[in-house]
Parts: C-alpha cells; structure tokens; sequence
C-alpha cells in the first residue's frame, strides 16, 4: 500500500469497525501545530467525536489507513486515494 500524503482540510478514517472505526479531519501541520512534524486533527465520526487533538506526523500516518469523503449520511474512501 503507498503512503497516504497528508493533506489540511483532507478526512481519514482507521478502516476499522464498530466502535474502533473513526474519521479525522486534518486542521493543521507543521509549525501551525506547533511543531515541524506534528498534525492537529478533529475526530468526525468515532468515539471521540467534536474533540480535537494533537499527534506526530508518523503516529497520523501509522492509523490512517484511507482518506474518505462524505457522501450524503455515511463516509466512502477517497478516488484520490
């Protein structure tokens, strides 16, 4: 599988289900998060739904395995990825 390129503003999800699966909307990386390799993220759908938080750029890369884009009230992968 390629590396996902992590993009502001761009959605992910884990792959997993149930209550393991989540979507993260990227807000923010680099120096704008507050350091050169990190992502600030917002959980969409997920456990931790409306919180955000703050990870290195390799832990993000490590849990997302697909981006994803809203389609209509569910989540499908991404045709960019």
């Amino acid at each position: 599988m390629a590396k996902l390129v992590i993009k502001v503003g761009a959605t992910y999800s884990n792959g997993n289900f149930h209550s393991h699966w989540e979507v993260r909307q990227v807000l923010a990386q680099g120096a704008s998060c507050g350091a050169p390799e990190c992502v600030e993220y917002k959980v969409l759908a997920g456990p931790q739904r409306r919180r955000n938080f703050i990870c290195s750029k390799e832990e993000f890369s490590r849990w997302a395995r697909y981006e994803v884009v809203r389609d209509e009230n569910s989540w499908r992968i991404s045709s960019d990825s």
